[in-house]
Formats: C-alpha cells, sequence, structure tokens
C-alpha cells in the first residue's frame, strides 16, 4: 500500500504527467559562475562518454526526459534504465523514448535490480519528496558498483527578489485559512546542504554540493501557470487558487521587465559522489 505522501503523488502525476520536464528541460542554470542548458543537462553531463559498457539508471524517471538526453548520444555500450513508482509518467516515458531504454514501475526503496549491477544512478528533483531515504540509499549503495557513480538533483534555499519568493509569501496564509498543512514530502536532510552530507556519508566518497540557481522566467500568466503546478499550490481550493492568481499577478507588477517577463528563480543542488566501500 502506498503511504498517504506516495498516493498524493501518484494523484498528482496521474494528473500532470511530465510537468517536471514541461517547466525544467528548457530552464537555464546558472552554476559556479557559468550556465549550463538545464538541470537535467548537469546530470546527464555526469555519464562518462566513452566506449565501456555502462548501466545508467534513472531514479524516478518521470515522463524519461533525462533518459532521452542519455539516448540522443547513440552511445555504444550504453543501458539505460528508468525506474518509476507512477504508471501515467512511465506511460509518457513509453511515447517518448519508443524502445531506447527499459522502463519499471517500482519504488526507489525496494529497486527491482542485481546487487553491484549499475554503474551510474541519477535523479532529478525526487530524492526530496521520497519516503524512508535511508533505505533508498541503501539501495543506492546495494545497486550501484564500486567506483560507481550517484547524481542528484535537490530542491535548495529560496532565490530572494523574484516571483518564487512573492507567491510563497502569497501562499502562506491561504494555506492557513483553510487549515492545509504544508506537503509533507519527504526528509527534511535532504533539504539542505549539511543534510545531504550526512546522509551520504556511509558508503560514499568524494561527495560533492554545488548550489543551481534555474531561470524559469515568462509573462506572468507564463509564470503563474508554473508556480500553481507546485504540490502545495495544488492542494489549494480552487477558490483559494482563484484568490491566490489575483493577488499575484498584482504584485509582481512592479518585477515586470521592459520586454513584459518577470523574473522566476529555483534554488537547487545537485550532489555527486562515489560508491565506496
Amino acid at each position: 500500500m502506498p503511504s498517504p505522501s506516495e498516493s498524493y503523488l501518484l494523484d498528482f502525476h496521474a494528473r500532470l504527467a511530465g510537468v517536471t520536464s514541461r517547466w525544467f528541460a528548457s530552464a537555464p542554470v546558472e552554476v559556479e559562475g557559468a550556465t549550463a542548458p538545464s538541470s537535467y543537462a548537469l546530470l546527464e553531463a555526469v555519464v562518462p562518454r566513452d566506449e565501456r559498457a555502462l548501466v545508467v539508471l534513472d531514479l524516478a524517471c518521470g515522463d524519461g526526459h533525462l533518459l532521452e538526453l542519455l539516448a540522443q548520444r547513440q552511445q555504444p555500450g550504453l543501458a539505460l534504465l528508468g525506474l518509476d513508482m507512477s504508471a501515467h509518467e512511465l506511460d509518457a516515458a513509453r511515447a517518448r523514448l519508443n524502445g531506447a531504454a527499459t522502463l519499471i514501475q517500482g519504488r526507489a526503496q525496494s529497486l527491482p535490480l542485481g546487487d553491484a549491477s549499475v554503474d551510474v544512478v541519477l535523479s532529478h528533483l525526487a530524492l526530496m519528496l521520497m519516503d524512508d531515504v535511508e533505505t533508498v540509499l541503501a539501495e543506492l549503495r546495494r545497486v550501484l558498483k564500486l567506483g560507481g557513480r550517484v547524481s542528484i538533483v535537490v530542491g535548495g534555499d529560496m532565490v530572494p527578489g523574484q516571483a518564487l519568493e512573492v507567491f510563497a509569501g502569497l501562499m502562506k496564509p491561504l494555506l492557513s485559512a483553510e487549515a492545509v498543512p504544508p506537503a509533507k514530502l519527504g526528509d527534511a536532510r535532504v533539504r539542505s546542504v549539511e543534510g545531504l552530507r550526512t546522509l551520504f556519508a556511509e558508503g560514499f566518497a568524494d561527495v560533492t554540493v554545488r548550489s543551481l540557481s534555474v531561470q524559469g522566467d515568462g509573462s506572468p500568466g507564463e509564470v503563474w501557470e508554473s508556480l500553481l503546478t507546485t504540490y502545495d499550490a495544488d492542494r489549494l481550493s480552487p477558490a483559494a487558487q482563484a484568490s491566490l492568481q489575483a493577488a499575484f499577478l498584482q504584485a509582481v507588477e512592479p518585477l515586470r521587465r521592459s520586454d513584459g517577463s518577470v523574473p522566476l528563480r529555483w534554488g537547487m543542488r545537485q550532489l555527486t559522489a562515489i560508491r565506496q566501500r
């Protein structure tokens, strides 16, 4: 039986399959003074480009966008696996990938894979949502080969002075008024640098964590549409969502640039580590 948080996530992704790649597949990322095409591209770049036989697992693969980036390499010896608990996301991934990856429905807490069978594990905006993260990490240690690599992108700190900060400030009293508690998804330790380092201290070496600023700029209406698909906003009543929309569109007017866009920044982190004994 799915937990309450998993039941909510399954419902959300049944209604909004592909929503993560919709907003982040083409969203540029500022990282360490440079710019990358997207947070997915940062994960894709972790996989070596050589002739070795490599097995790559995309954990919580969603609609398969990251796997598609890897498949486009047409790299000999690259075997792609995608696991997700959402049948709806996997249906979207099958349509996208057309057989380029092996797709499995399952949970990260019980990976249907052999010991030391995977060279690289990647995961995009998923680990911070998972129940029992220590069991998830034990499973990653089990399936990764010694010297194998894991790289994950998770949520990070709020970037001040832009639309997401405005949105969060307006939403908080609406959640209180409707007695909607904040969505309790995952383990709070995954949402901090110190917590990530603590979780990955066992069985991993060369742990690096870097901060990402992901650009989601757009018109006020476009930015509103992306923010509406955040988990807390999704749980508001239609009336509260309408009230939030009106207040948000008014509040971001001072942020509007000459081209009509408003700034939206998503704070994220990328952790990369090597499997050791």
